[in-house]
Order: structure tokens, then sequence, then C-alpha cells
């Protein structure tokens, strides 16, 4: 709703018919681990399967155990809130590594002395290839032989005259790309190609001269001017003072053909009186013929992957902003390649392009949106940061070249041109994994749940075990000390593997599997925050072909979301008709009657596989320890829905007068809310006092507002005793129950 900025009236409407905070796929359960790659210390919104590989890759053997914790939980419908852990990673870059953590470390300058970086640490960014393209060369030349100079921004003409740079040579196809002062005006196979700074002398035509005082005989001279250096000769003079001969002594390099050369007077003789001009007659190797021509753009691969530049968009020119600023060639197109396949499966595919953007700061896209290269780059890429200047530059022919990428149009003149990109192709590299978190740094990740108002979790998930008991030990206490801090979610907590699982490969007998689980979970703090289950389950793990245990905390968690999506959050997601556990081909420890009165005594949910049910949850327990409605799943969730919403009603009641007006309506809607629960056999009863009797004068005096909740929950049937009576014939069945 808009705000009013002069006195009016506002209709508004309060829907109470959808007050029950039911559960449904937004439920969200906090994760932390490690991963393949994603962002590191920052909560990350995860719906699907699909988009856990998308940003945090697919599970490896270190992680997977983990991994397929939280994608389990996904499957049954609910949503994460994902923290990736820090490890000792490293984002692969241009020039230096270094660990990048997220978009705000690399806001804050960290790693961005990189042209390019990975947007996440691991090696998968050492697949990354980025290309940067813009206008570059006009033409590819295809010459007869190698020209001698063949330096980037070297001038160059045709024999016809046609100028430009040289922008690239191959030396395997003799292949000159170049850059023409007027691009319009093409090279053909026609032209001969005059090669720049090759120009050793091979004739000389001298002026004609009549030097005054001139010494009669031979004179060694270095001339100067020209294009070249090193070029040396003898001048003979005759007796009447005239020129009979140029003879070449050293033919120097670099010289062009009709480059004018001076013998100064000096050199000629004491007392001549004017210098010696001499034309450039012929030089060595000057002209090469053009065998054959072709667009530059549509024909030049990106290095070593088969494709063309054209494959990422057509060429870039000038953009109309820059053009309506007599600015010429600012545009640039952007992309990042999978070299290796290891991000997209496929060698060489291109992950996403860029294209259109400007090398002005302050460009604009045809929209007016954001079209300076690296904000867009920064802002929008999934796979990379760009950071410092984009090397190999080269300043167009024409006058008005050399603007450098990142000037501002209000700094620029009409007629200006940006340096054109040399090298289109950077390739990054020094990417490092690191899937053994430590128990302080999974500590660090999941603190960053302890604030119920920075990020709302209904459930917090364990994950695997970690290399040792204790280890696991002291995940498990930190993921419950999270729950209970917060008191507004549940934490799910599944035992250690080896517990369940010999890691010398021997098999645990049952006994062993009970006790060392007891055990195990004897050190979890009594609360009724927290859900602890008995197990492991066996599943086949399609990313890597395999098959392996997985805990089952994040099913356990999911079978919550589910009684939320079928029926309330207030209904035991345990038992055969919502208990049911997926895919699990068998059980680590399946627990026989014996095994789950233990279990269940010491606050553990048994997961057991009945003769052809499947695996099942076969129990509702918190983990607190002392007898009280709260020792329930269903009772906890129920509370914690009930509070959830009693506090966003409560918010709405902040900064409001303590009057009967402001009681009622807030008690009126509690009401409401709390009999449609009822309805839903959450609660059987309930009261709410809201009025004079606790809302006191001395209370309103200190800007208090006092509401009590009295409430009876619905319980589950968590034991179900059926006596079976044989009764003689004759007898009436009164006189058998008495009634």
């Amino acid at each position: 709703m808009a705000s009013q900025v002069s006195p009016g009236v506002v209709l508004r409407e309060r829907d109470l018919t959808n007050a029950v905070i039911v559960g449904d796929s937004a439920l969200t359960a906090a994760f932390a681990s490690s991963f393949q790659k994603g962002p590191i210390g920052e909560i990350v919104s995860i719906g699907s399967e699909k988009e856990l590989v998308n940003v945090f890759g697919t599970p490896g053997e270190d992680n997977a155990e983990d991994w397929m914790v939280a994608a389990e939980f996904l499957g049954y419908g609910g949503r994460l809130a994902v923290v990736r852990a820090e490890t000792g990673v490293l984002n692969a870059a241009s020039t230096t590594p270094a660990l990048v953590k997220n978009d705000l470390e690399w806001q804050a300058g960290v790693g961005a002395a990189n042209t390019f970086a990975a947007r996440t640490a691991g090696t998968w960014g050492n697949a990354l290839r980025v290309v940067a393209v813009d206008r570059g060369a006009d033409q590819i030349l295809t010459l007869a032989s190698a020209p001698a100079t063949t330096a980037m921004g070297t001038a160059f003409t045709t024999v016809s005259g046609k100028a430009g740079r040289i922008y690239s040579f191959d030396s395997a196809t003799n292949e000159l790309a170049v850059i023409l002062d007027n691009p319009a005006s093409a090279i053909t196979s026609a032209d001969i190609f005059d090669e720049p700074g090759d120009g050793v002398v091979t004739s000389v035509t001298p002026a004609a001269y009549n030097g005054v005082g001139s010494q009669v005989g031979t004179h060694t001279s270095d001339p100067s001017g020209g294009a070249g250096t090193g070029l040396r000769v003898d001048v003979t003079i005759n007796a009447s003072g005239l020129v009979d001969a140029v003879a070449i002594v050293a033919g120097g390099s670099g010289y062009e053909q009709g480059d004018t050369v001076s013998v100064p007077a000096a050199d000629l003789g004491t007392g001549a009186s004017a210098p010696l001009s001499i034309t450039i007659a012929g030089v060595s190797n000057d002209n090469i013929a053009v065998n054959s021509t072709k667009d530059w753009f549509t024909n030049t691969e990106i290095a070593g992957t088969g494709l063309k530049l054209s494959a990422i968009g057509p060429r870039p020119g000038t953009s109309e902003y820059a053009s309506s600023r007599g600015i010429s060639y600012d545009e640039m197109h952007v992309a990042v390649i999978d070299v290796t396949g290891a991000v997209s499966g496929a060698a060489n595919t291109i992950l996403e392009r860029f294209t259109y953007l400007s090398k002005l700061q302050d460009g604009k896209s045809t929209e007016g949106g954001l079209a300076y290269f690296k904000d867009v780059i920064n802002q929008d890429s999934e796979y990379i940061f760009q950071g410092a200047a984009i090397a190999g530059t080269i300043e167009p022919v024409a006058a008005g070249g050399g603007v450098a990428l990142g000037s501002n149009s209000s700094a620029l003149s009409s007629g200006d041109k940006f340096v054109l990109l040399a090298n289109n192709a950077t390739d990054l590299s020094g990417g490092t994994d690191d899937y053994a978190y430590t128990a302080g740094e999974v500590t660090s990740a999941y603190d960053l749940f302890g604030d119920t108002e920075e990020t709302e979790v209904d459930f917090v998930l364990m994950g695997g075990s970690m290399g040792t008991e204790n280890d696991t030990l002291a995940k498990a206490q930190k993921v419950v000390a999270i729950a209970a801090l917060r008191k507004d979610c549940l934490a799910f907590v599944s035992p250690h593997k080896g517990a369940q699982i010999s890691y010398s490969g021997a098999a645990l007998s049952a006994s062993a599997q009970r006790e060392n689980t007891i055990n195990f979970f004897s050190s979890i703090t009594s609360t009724s925050y927290a859900v602890l289950d008995s197990g492991y389950k066996y599943m086949y793990d399609r990313f890597n072909d395999k098959y392996r245990y997985v805990a089952c905390n994040g099913d356990i968690a999911g079978l919550c979301v589910n009684a939320s999506t079928t029926t309330a959050d207030w209904i035991s997601p345990a038992g055969l008709n919502r208990g049911g556990i997926r895919n699990a081909i068998k059980l680590a420890f399946n627990p026989n009657k014996a095994d789950r009165d233990e279990l269940y005594q010491a606050r553990i949910n048994p997961v057991v596989s009945f003769a052809g049910t499947g695996a099942v949850l076969f129990g509702d327990k918190t983990a607190l320890a002392a007898p009280s409605a709260f020792d329930r799943i269903n009772v906890r969730r129920l509370f914690l829905n009930i509070e959830k919403r009693v506090e966003a009603l409560a918010k709405g009641v902040l900064f409001e007068l303590n009057d009967e007006t402001t009681r009622y309506g807030f008690l009126s809607t509690i009401n409401s809310y709390l009999a449609e629960i009822s309805a839903l056999q959450g609660i059987t009863d309930y009261l709410v006092v809201c009025d004079e009797t606790n809302n006191t004068p001395e209370v309103i005096d200190r800007n208090e507002f006092v509401a009590e909740l009295f409430i009876k929950p619905a319980r589950s049937i968590n034991y179900v005793t059926v006596t079976f009576t044989a009764t003689r014939t004759g007898v009436s069945f009164s006189e058998v129950v008495g009634r």
C-alpha cells in the first residue's frame, strides 16, 4: 500500500479465513555443509534439488552424505536455507587465486586485483575461459609470405594506398588480422601488402644537386629522416659540384619505399652549401601478395574451442548512447565458456553471454538500463567476477583513438574512440577444493542462523556425520543449541555413522548399534526443540552411480513438511499413514520391539522397516527428557505455529494505545485464529485473556501490553491397547461389561 502524503482515507481488507499457518512448501530448514561451489558464509534459499545443484554443485565422495540429506529433505517439498561452510578453498582467477567468500567480499576488494575470478571457490572454476570481444579487427589477410614486422599496432599501407594497423598474426597460416583506417574500403586479393618495418634499402634516387663548396670525391654519411634506421651511403661529388653517384654502404632497416632521407651538408665536405635529398627507391621484401581475405569477426575462433566469435553474438560496434555523444567503439560482448565440461558436462559450452555491454562507465542500454560491462558482469553473472582492467589493448588507427575502458562520457569529446581489446580469451586457474570442514567451521556456519529476525526457519538439519564421533557430537549439539536459542524451530539430529556402521568393514550387532546410538544421544541436552532419530538408510546416489548410507534427519524433517502439506502442523509425522521414508533400500539399523522400547525411553525415535511397508518413522518424541505435553513433535509444532502467528499479530499493536479498543481487536483476532485451529483438531479448548485484569493501570503506565493464552493441545496416539474377551454362549454382553 502506498503511503499517504496528505490527509485521506485508505480502505484495507483483512482476511482471517486463512489465518492458520499451515505448513507447506514454504517450510524452511537451515542447513550448513561444504560444497563443490557456491558462496561461503552466506545464507542462500534453495527450493529444489535442481537449484541445489545449480548453486552448490553435485555431491562428491567427500560431501555426498551431507548433500543427500539436504536433497532428501527437498524431496518432501520443503525449502532449504543453505550456508556453505568455510574451508581451505580458493577461487580460480586470471592471475592470483584468492578466497572470495561471497559478493560482499568481492565488493570489499578481496581478489579484485584479478581481471577475472570465478564467482565462488572450488576447482570447478578452473574449467572457465572468459572471452571479451569488441569491434576488433576488420579483415584477415592470407599473405604469400610472412612479414618481418607483425607487432600489434604497427601501421601499414597497401601499394594502392589503403592504410591501417596490424591486429594479430598467425605464423602457421600467414594470416594477418588488420584494422583499417576506413573499414568501408576493404582490402582485396588484388591488393599488394606493403610490409611495414622490414625496410632494408636496396636502391636510392638522389635529387638534383649542385652543392656550392662541396668537395670533389667520395663522402660517407648516415642520412637522417625516413621511417627506418641504420642507412649508410657513399656520395661521390664531381669537379662540377654535382653528384655522380650514391652507393649504399649499409641498407639499415624499417624503411619504406618512397621515404625521403637527407645527407647533411657537413657530410659533403667543408663549405657545402646545402644538404642532399635522397628518395628510397627500393626496399627488400617490401611488398607481399595478398592471396585471400575474409571477415575477421565471423572467421576468428575462440582459442582451442572450435567456436567462432560470432557464436557469442553479432559484431559489436558503437552504442546509441555513445554515438549520440560522438564517441565510437564502446560496445563489447563477454562470454563465459566451460572449456573442459566440468561445469556443464560438455566441453566448450558457452555458459552465459553478455551482449552489447559498454566500455563507458555511464553507458546505458537502448532501454535505459545499466550497460557498463564491469557493473553488469559483477551484478548478473552466475560464474565470474570482473575486477582489474582488461589487459592488452590497442588504439584504433584513426584520429581520436585511445580512450581507456571505464571512461565517463562527461570527460570525453566528440570524435573520441575507445581502445580495442587485443587479447579476447582469459583462462581461470588455481581454484581448489576442500570438503573437510572442521567442527569450528561448521559451528561458524550454523551461527548465521542464530538471529530470528534475520532468517526465518522452521527446522535445523544436522546433515551427515563428521570424521570422528566427538566432532559429530559437537555438530549435533550446535544444531540443537541453535534451535533452543531461537525457540521457533525444531532441530533434527541423527547419530554418528560409526555407531551403526563399522568403518573397519566388520558388521556390528543390533545390540551394539542400539547401545552406541543411545550412548551418542545421551550427551544431547534435554529440550523440546530437537528431534532425535535412530539411523541411516541405504540409498542410490545417481550422481556418483553408487549406493551409500545417508542420515535420516533430512527425511524426518521432510515428514513434518509432508504432514503440514497434507494435514496440518499439529498432526504427527510418524506412523504407517504419514511416516514413510523415501528412497530407503534398507536400514543400517532396523530395531526390533525390544530395541525400540529402549530407544524410545532414551528420547530416540526409531526408524523401522516392517515387512511390506518399507522404512517408517515409528515415534514422535522430542528430545525433552521430562514427561510433558512438549515431549511430542505434534504438540511442539502446534505451539510453534501458534507462537509465530501470535508474535506477528502482536507486532501490529506495538505503538498503539493500550485501551479497550486495541485489546478487543487483538483478542478478537486471536480468538478467531484459535477457533480455526480448534476446528481443525489442533486444540481441544483454549482461553485468551487480554483485558483490564492483566492490563492494569500499572502495566499500562510501564508501556506494556499483556495477553495470556491457555491452550489444551490435541495429543497423538502412541500406545494402543486392544482387549479381546471370549464369553460363554447365553451370557449377555451387559453382564460382561457391566452396562
